[in-house]
């Protein structure tokens, strides 16, 4: 059973693509680990899951 799904979530400041076609199913007992260098766009991703952005 998933409990979070996400498909081709792009998202764009002004003219600059930040997230682009970002697509990820999350089953439950799984988790999940968000990697990346300064700036890669994680903490962008996880306002748009809390509907932040």
């Amino acid at each position: 059973m998933s409990v979070l799904e996400v498909k081709n979530l792009e998202k764009h400041f002004d003219r600059t693509k930040v997230l682009n076609d970002i697509s990820f199913t999350l089953e439950q007992g799984q988790a999940l680990s968000i990697i990346g260098s300064s700036g890669s766009g994680k903490t962008t991703l996880l306002r748009c899951l809390n509907f932040l952005e």
